[in-house]
């Protein structure tokens, strides 16, 4: 009995042995789906292909980083646009208009976020009439004193000024007298003048010479198309702007559009990454 139990138990296992293991069941996991590029980062991938520029900027000559100022505009109409321009990691700069609802709560906003402020002053454009440039504006027919009058009330009603530019304002600043009464009354308080360039021939350069203020003109307006797209190609035009003429500061003026602020926020990285960086404008600004 005990052989033929042995006998059928070797029999046994060579039967398991010959019977081949199950297959293994290939586990299959989920491909990853690849998400297709957003037109946001199109257009930054865009810039940056058409930022760069034959000549090398000044920091890459001289071992300095390259600098630029930023000036927003219009500021004091919508608190919600200067928060969001406030989250942008960069000094900007700020200019307010004068008596509008949140002027000076813009005003009081920046100042404790240590940000530079200007006065946008209004002035007479071509277009006036048709076009008003709105409260505390300046007009052609104003005698001297009707010119500094006014330009002392704006100037209460937006503090911790440091400088002023030009809201409109073409056929005004054409005009080089009215320009110089304006320029005497900002030398008596120690403020610059940017020239926001609305016309071509503009004399505000000439009248602050002449009264020797510090003075600066505006090189690039980002947003005259509100367009997220050509905002971010203006902007990350500037270091071509720095290698033409790498002696001349580089100030840009945009607005607080909601593809303005987009466009500059998205900006801000990939200029650092060229080695620009965003001061204040009375870091570049000329005695």
């Amino acid at each position: 009995m005990t052989v033929l139990a042995l006998f059928a138990l070797n029999l046994f296992e060579k039967k398991q042995s010959t019977i081949p293991p199950p297959p293994s069941k290939e586990i299959k996991r989920p491909k990853e789906e690849k998400k297709p590029p957003t037109v946001r980062d199109s257009h930054i991938e865009q810039a940056k292909k058409k930022a760069p520029s034959p000549l090398p900027l000044p920091h890459e000559r001289a071992g300095s980083v390259a600098q630029i100022a930023i000036l927003i505009d219009d500021i004091g109409q919508n608190m919600k646009a200067l928060d969001d321009l406030l989250a942008i990691d960069a000094p900007l700069s700020f200019a307010v208009l004068p008596h509008q609802q949140y002027s000076l709560q813009a005003a009081e906003k920046l100042h404790r976020r240590q940000r530079e402020i200007l006065l946008h002053l209004p002035m007479e454009p071509h277009s006036f009439p048709q076009k008003h440039p709105g409260k505390g504006a300046l007009f052609l027919h104003m005698t001297g004193e009707e010119i500094q009058q006014q330009l002392r009330k704006n100037l209460q009603s937006v503090p911790y000024v440091v400088g002023v530019n030009n809201h409109m304002g073409s056929r005004f600043t054409e005009d080089e007298e009215k320009m110089s009464i304006v320029m005497a009354e900002l030398k008596k308080h120690g403020l610059y003048f940017v020239d926001s360039r609305t016309s071509g021939l503009s004399k505000a350069k000439k009248a602050a010479e002449r009264t020797e203020i510090p003075f600066m003109t505006r090189r690039i307006f980002v947003d005259n198309e509100q367009s997220y797209e050509t905002s971010l190609q203006n902007i990350m035009h500037v270091k071509q702007e720095i290698a033409s003429n790498g002696k001349e500061p580089v100030l840009l003026i945009a607005h607080p559009y909601p593809t303005t602020v987009a466009s500059i926020r998205d900006a801000v990285p990939l200029l650092r990454e060229q080695g620009i960086e965003i001061v204040p404008i009375s870091k570049l600004i000329s005695p």
